[in-house]
């Protein structure tokens, strides 16, 4: 199919495939899940001319030796046309199965071409089967580079169809807490990067709670002596602002958005009503993209009521990530809490670059197991997305300095 005039973003193609291709995307969910990519070499066809027929075979092989690179060996590629190749994905899906597809479509092109423009990057989204054709939708491939930044900015994503003045409006917010300390919120946000991918395949949520009078930051571990009310605040005014971003991360091909929150507030009934009752913030949306995580896990969480806490919270959302402190024995209580993800916080990580590398290590070697995704977010800088990856962790984020509109202003 031509990529020449690009089609309106709901527009959709269709392109027949042969019967072993057929066969294998039936009776499973690749496609449902948005693991299904077509993409095209039609650009060296045209570059090619009059020369294609006999320069097509040098140029397949060296798509296949590219796929063969960036793919595993349990996932699918086949050569679908004289210029077209669909890749299905076993363990990737949306924006990250995408991103392996541009990058494949990258190093094929600067390597032929000499460069790889975004208009040349002819990738397609497969969403479903009809007749013994796939149908397909075209992919933005400035959305998906986009979404390679480590840090957020305007041109994230989770960000295309966000009002700024909506969002201006729910940051910061302040409060007295019930000692008396006057404090601020700002909230900013976090690419959370599949480190295998390299892509931002989740958009966390990161309050950062001011005491007005000093000035100082407060850690993560002050904001836990706070009272249920204090904390419930909070709480409310980050759903508040979650609300803004739901809407933009329904679906496999954006990113999915991470909520913290308190297990003190959602391990009640009325916070869990907050939840769901919170506007802008539907059933259908929490469900289709928001990730809720538990920031105050500890060892002395109980776990009866923590697997309680995380079952119900499930049925409301995407899933459930548990940030823990870098305790083995935190990681204890839960085994049997069938979380989407583990989060260990940067800023929970201090001491010399020897003790930071050995408690990341530990953590990777814990936690192995215990759920799909297992995130090193918070970090202060970039470096330690190697030792993540290292410790077999399976994503990374950069702390966020700044809220995004003092950064604009700065």
């Amino acid at each position: 199919m031509p990529f020449d005039t690009p089609p309106p973003s709901d527009a959709t193609e269709r392109v027949a495939l042969p019967g072993p291709v057929l066969q294998r995307l039936t009776g499973n969910d690749l496609v449902s899940r948005g693991s299904v990519n077509v993409i095209s070499i039609k650009s060296i066809r045209q570059w090619a001319g009059e020369w294609w027929s006999q320069k097509r075979g040098d140029v397949w092989t060296y798509v296949e030796l590219k796929l063969n690179e960036h793919l595993d060996r349990q996932d699918m590629r086949a050569r679908i046309s004289d210029s077209e190749f669909l890749i299905a994905m076993n363990h990737d899906q949306g924006l990250a199965a995408q991103a392996t597809s541009v990058k494949i479509l990258e190093d094929v092109l600067t390597h032929l071409l000499g460069s790889a423009s975004p208009m040349d990057l002819g990738i397609r989204s497969v969403v479903g089967i009809e007749g013994g054709e796939a149908v397909c939708k075209p992919i933005d491939a400035s959305v998906v580079l986009a979404a390679r930044a480590r840090r957020d900015s305007a041109r994230s994503p989770v960000r295309v169809a966000v009002d700024p003045a909506d969002e201006s409006r729910r940051t910061p917010v302040a409060f007295t807490t019930a000692g008396g300390a006057a404090l601020r919120v700002d909230f900013t946000l976090e690419h959370v990067v599949s480190l295998r991918r390299n892509v931002t395949t989740a958009v966390r949520i990161e309050p950062m709670v001011t005491h007005l009078a000093s000035g100082r930051q407060a850690s993560a571990r002050a904001l836990t002596k706070l009272s249920d009310r204090d904390v419930a605040f909070i709480d409310e005014s980050t759903l508040k602002y979650a609300a803004v971003f739901a809407r933009s991360a329904q679906g496999p091909n954006t990113p999915e958005l991470i909520l913290p929150a308190s297990f003190r507030t959602l391990g009640t009934q009325r916070g869990r009503d907050l939840l769901t009752g919170t506007a802008g913030l539907s059933l259908a949306l929490l469900r289709g993209g928001v990730q809720i995580e538990l920031v105050d896990v500890t060892r002395g969480t109980p776990a009866g009521r923590l697997l309680e806490v995380v079952g119900l919270l499930r049925a409301l959302t995407r899933g459930v990530i548990a940030r823990v402190p870098p305790d083995k024995e935190a990681l204890r209580v839960l085994r049997d809490a069938r979380l989407a993800g583990l989060a260990l916080d940067g800023s929970d990580l201090s001491g010399e670059a020897a003790k930071i590398a050995m408690d990341i290590m530990a953590f990777g070697r814990d936690s192995r197991g215990l759920a799909p995704m297992t995130i090193l977010q918070g970090l202060p800088q970039e470096g330690y997305f190697a030792a993540a990856d290292t410790a077999g962790l399976t994503h990374a984020s950069l702390r966020a300095n700044y809220p995004l509109a003092k950064q604009a202003a700065a």
